[in-house]
C-alpha cells in the first residue's frame, strides 16, 4: 500500500498518535547491521508518515537526514521510538516530550527486569510520562505494528500483511512466534502490541484499543501476569461482546481443591480465580499456544456456529471414528442426519458411501464427491458445523478437493478441514490457506477449535444475567460476625458457622453443646440415636486429626465411652487447646456427599467451589469454580463442569437433587456477596438426597478477614 493510499485517522487521541503517528522520531537509529537500531530503521523505511532518525553522530542513513538531537527536528514529533542504552532513556524521553511527543515506544531493556537500579529508572520514566500526559509503551517492549498505515515500529524481521488478527503479548519473543505463524499460514495482522514491562500502558488499555480498532476482528493475547486485574476483565467482557478474544496465560492450571483450601485458610492459587473470571467475561482460554493459533484461525475464517451438532465428511472410516470420539469427548454432538439428507446422499453418491454420520465417501472419492457430501451436510437443518477429513489414498485428489472446499468457503455454517498426512498434502494445504479455509493436521485439533467456537457462540447468545435474591436473615449473620470480630479471632467454628448458614436457609442437623457426661446423656435422650460427637475448640480446626470426632453412637454406653476417649486423646494430642465443650449432633444418613466452598481473592472477589466428596476432591481434584455472584444457570453449569457429574445424575429413581445443590451454591454466593468480611467458607460435607428430601449441612467452617486495627 502506497503512502497516498493509506487512510490516516484524525489524531484526536494520544493512542492514535502512538500507533499511527504522522511524525515519529527514531532515537537510536543505526547503520550497523544486525542491531536493534538498524532493524527499526529498515522496518520504518517504507512508512508513509515522516520518520526522523536520531543519532548523536548525525549524518545520513538510507537517504534520510539523521538528526543529532530530537530538539533539532523542525516542527516537533507526534511520537518517538526509543532504542538507546537504558541509562540514557529518561533524558532522551524528556527531550522527546519537549518536542511534542504524545507517546513513547521504548524498546530498550535494562529496567525493572534487571534489578533495583532498573526499577528506579523505570519508575522515573513512568513518572515523567504521567506528568507530561503522554502514553508509554514499554520499556523492554518489542514495539508495535499497525498494518493499516504500514507502521512497523517493532524489532522483528517479519513484516506481516494487513488482516484481521490483533495481537497483545507480554513476551516479545512470543510476538515473533505469532508473526512467523501468520506468515506461514498467509494470515494478516491488524495490530501487534508488545506490552514489555507495562510501566505505562497496561494490558487492559491495549485490549480496549484493539476492541475499538475497526480493522481487528479477532484478538489473541499472551499474558504471564494480569497487571490490570479486574479492570482487564471488565474491558474483556465489553470487547468479547463484539469480537472474540483468545487468551493464553502462563501458569493457569486447573488446580484442585487442595490449591483452593489449605488448612481452611486463604486461596493458594490465584489462577483458579482467573479461569473463572475469563469464563464469565467470554474470553476463550487456550491451554496451549497451538490451541491459541488454531482457535484464532477458525474464528478468523469461519462464522460462529448456531449450535453444537457436527457432521463429519471423511474418506476413511478410522479417522471418522477418531473425529466422532473427539467430538463427544469435547461435549459436542455428532449430528443425526435427517431422512431427507440420507435419501439425497444415496441418490448423489456411490452406493458404497456410508449414509449416516460420519459420512464416509470411501477411499476413492474425488473432489466432486466431497463437494456433494459437504453441500448436503450444509443443507441439513440438524447440522450446525461440518468437519471435513481427508487422507491421501491412491485415488484421492487433495489439491482439487482443496479448491472445491475453498470455493464453498463463506457459506452459512462453519466448516473446519483436516487433511491428515505429510508431504503429499502440502500443495493442498497451500490452496486451503489461500482460500481462507480453516484447516488442521489432526482431527482433535480441529475439534478443540470448534468446541471453543461453540462455547463462545453460546456465551454471545446467553440471556441477560439475573441473580436470584433469596429471603434470608441478614441481621442474624451481622450479629454473629460482629460478636466474632470482638473476640479478635478470624475462625468461626462449626456451631456458629452452622448458625450463620441457617440464617441463609440451609438445613442443619439438630445438636447441643455440652460440658459434662451427664449433660451429654441428657441431650442424647432428647435428640435420639444415632448421634455424632465432636470437640469444639478455636485451636482445633481439624477435629478428626486429633481424634476429636466420634460417629454413629447408638447407646448411653457408647456416649460415655466416646466422651472419655475424646478427652483422653485431647490431653495427649492437644493439651494446650482451649476447649469450649463437646457438640452432640443428630446423625443424618443417605444421599451423596458434596463440597461447597468459597475463597475470596483480593483482586477478583469471591470464588465459589463445588466438588463431589471423598476421593473425587482429595485424589481426583474434580472441582469446578465460578466467581460470585452467580445465576441459577451458572450454578447448574458448575455441576456439569465436573467429570463426576454423571454420578450425580445417577440412574432413574436414584437421582440426586441437582437443583438443591445449585440453590446451595446460589445461597453461598448471596451470603459472601452480602458479607465481604467472610474470607472463606466451606461446607464439607453437604449431604444431598433424592428430589424432595432436605439437603443437610453436616460440617462447616467459616474464616473472616482480619479486621483493621484503628
Amino acid at each position: 500500500m502506497s503512502p497516498a493510499e493509506r487512510r490516516w485517522p484524525a489524531q484526536d487521541t494520544a493512542m492514535e498518535a502512538l500507533f499511527r503517528p504522522r511524525r515519529v522520531a527514531l532515537v537510536g537509529a543505526s547503520a550497523k547491521a544486525d542491531t536493534v537500531g538498524a532493524i527499526l530503521m529498515e522496518n520504518l523505511a517504507g512508512y508513509g508518515g515522516e520518520v526522523f532518525p536520531v543519532h548523536p553522530a548525525g549524518g545520513e542513513r538510507s537517504g534520510r537526514r539523521v538528526f543529532a538531537r530530537v530538539a533539532d527536528i523542525p516542527g516537533g514529533v507526534d511520537a518517538a521510538v526509543v532504542a538507546v542504552p537504558a541509562p540514557t532513556v529518561v533524558a532522551i524521553s524528556e527531550e522527546c516530550l519537549r518536542a511534542g511527543a504524545r507517546g513513547l515506544i521504548v524498546v530498550s531493556s535494562g529496567f525493572a527486569e534487571a534489578g533495583a537500579e532498573g526499577e528506579r529508572r523505570e519508575a522515573e520514566l513512568a513518572a515523567l510520562c504521567r506528568g507530561a500526559g503522554a502514553l508509554l509503551l514499554g520499556p523492554n517492549s518489542l514495539g508495535c505494528i499497525d498494518t493499516a498505515v504500514g507502521f512497523f515500529a517493532a524489532v522483528a524481521r517479519q513484516r506481516p500483511r494487513a488482516g484481521g488478527l490483533g495481537v497483545i503479548s507480554q513476551s516479545g519473543a512470543f510476538c515473533t512466534v505469532v508473526l512467523d505463524w501468520a506468515e506461514a499460514r498467509g494470515q494478516g495482522i491488524s495490530r501487534l502490541l508488545s506490552l514489555g514491562n507495562q510501566a505505562g500502558l497496561r494490558d487492559a488499555e491495549l485490549l480496549a484499543a484493539l476492541g475499538s480498532d475497526e480493522n481487528t476482528r479477532v484478538i489473541v493475547v499472551y499474558l504471564e501476569s494480569l497487571r490490570s486485574g479486574d479492570d482487564f476483565l471488565k474491558v474483556a467482557e465489553n470487547v468479547a461482546s463484539k469480537k472474540p478474544i483468545v487468551l493464553l496465560k502462563a501458569s493457569t492450571t486447573r488446580a484442585g481443591a487442595q490449591a483452593f483450601f489449605r488448612h481452611r485458610g486463604g486461596i493458594q492459587n490465584r489462577e483458579l480465580a482467573y479461569v473463572a473470571a475469563f469464563r464469565r467475561a467470554g474470553v476463550i482460554q487456550a491451554q496451549t499456544y497451538e490451541q491459541l493459533f488454531d482457535t484464532a484461525l477458525a474464528l478468523l475464517r469461519q462464522p460462529l456456529p448456531a449450535g453444537d451438532r457436527v457432521a463429519i465428511v471423511t474418506n476413511a472410516g478410522g479417522p471418522g471414528i477418531m473425529a466422532a470420539d473427539s467430538i463427544e469427548s469435547a461435549g459436542l454432538q455428532v449430528a443425526s442426519l435427517s431422512e431427507d439428507s440420507i435419501a439425497n446422499l444415496a441418490r448423489a453418491l456411490p452406493r458404497s458411501t456410508r449414509l449416516r454420520n460420519p459420512i464416509d465417501v470411501r477411499g476413492d472419492a474425488g473432489a466432486e464427491q466431497y463437494r456433494l457430501a459437504t453441500d448436503l451436510a450444509e443443507a441439513d437443518g440438524g447440522v450446525d458445523a461440518i468437519l471435513v477429513l481427508l487422507t491421501p489414498q491412491a485415488l484421492t485428489q487433495p489439491a482439487e478437493t482443496a479448491r472445491v472446499l475453498a470455493r464453498r468457503q463463506g457459506r452459512g455454517k462453519p466448516m473446519l478441514v483436516c487433511f491428515m498426512g505429510g508431504a503429499s498434502l502440502e500443495e493442498a494445504r497451500r490452496v486451503l490457506d489461500e482460500g481462507g479455509v480453516a484447516h488442521f493436521r489432526a482431527p482433535e485439533r480441529a475439534v478443540e477449535a470448534l468446541r471453543n467456537l461453540c462455547d463462545y457462540a453460546a456465551w454471545r447468545r446467553r440471556p441477560p444475567r439475573v441473580v436470584t435474591r433469596f429471603r434470608v436473615n441478614r441481621r442474624r449473620v451481622e450479629r454473629i460476625i460482629a460478636r466474632q470480630q470482638r473476640t479478635g479471632l478470624c475462625a468461626i467454628g462449626e456451631i456458629k458457622a452452622k448458625e450463620l448458614l441457617r440464617a441463609y436457609e440451609f438445613s442443619v442437623p439438630e445438636g447441643y453443646l455440652v460440658q459434662t457426661i451427664d449433660e451429654a446423656l441428657e441431650m442424647a435422650e432428647r435428640l435420639g440415636y444415632p448421634l455424632a460427637m465432636k470437640v469444639v475448640s478455636p485451636d482445633i480446626p481439624h477435629k478428626s486429626a486429633v481424634g476429636g470426632v466420634r460417629l454413629g453412637l447408638s447407646s448411653p454406653e457408647e456416649i460415655r465411652d466416646a466422651f472419655d476417649l475424646i478427652a483422653l486423646r485431647l490431653t495427649r494430642q492437644a493439651p494446650k487447646a482451649r476447649l469450649e465443650g463437646i457438640y452432640l449432633e443428630k446423625m443424618v444418613h443417605g444421599g451423596r456427599e458434596v463440597i461447597l466452598g468459597m475463597n475470596r481473592d483480593e483482586q477478583l472477589g469471591p470464588l465459589l467451589m463445588f466438588g463431589l466428596g471423598g476421593i473425587f476432591v482429595e485424589v481426583m481434584q474434580d472441582v469446578a469454580f465460578h466467581l460470585a455472584p452467580i445465576t441459577a444457570e451458572e450454578a447448574a453449569q458448575m455441576l456439569r463442569q465436573t467429570r463426576s457429574f454423571e454420578l450425580l445424575k445417577g440412574s432413574e429413581g436414584s437421582t440426586v437433587d441437582l437443583d438443591a445443590i445449585a440453590v446451595g451454591l446460589q445461597r453461598i454466593s448471596q451470603l459472601v456477596t452480602d458479607f465481604p468480611q467472610i474470607q472463606s467458607l466451606e461446607i464439607d460435607p453437604f449431604l444431598v438426597g433424592a428430589p424432595g428430601t432436605e439437603p443437610m449441612v453436616v460440617d462447616a467452617q467459616v474464616m473472616l478477614r482480619p479486621t483493621e486495627k484503628p
